[in-house]
């Protein structure tokens, strides 16, 4: 999925993908989406309820696809 919605954006016509809610507590998934050439513009405060954590944020990651 990582790779190829980049790609498939790209296809269909689309200069940017954003993903909005992507789990401050999720580390691995942060640095892979970072990997490929995601960034994080911006933080919704406490917008999970994580089982263990309570609320915990969520970032908002971009990438420019265009290039």
């Amino acid at each position: 999925m990582c790779e190829h919605s980049p790609q498939q954006a790209l296809a269909l016509g689309f200069e940017a993908m954003q993903f909005n809610s992507v789990v401050s507590t999720n580390e691995v998934a942060i640095k892979l989406w970072q990997k490929l050439g995601f960034t994080i513009i911006g933080t919704i405060p406490k917008a999970y309820k994580h089982g263990k954590l309570g609320l915990v944020d969520s970032y908002i990651m971009y990438k420019w696809l265009a290039d």
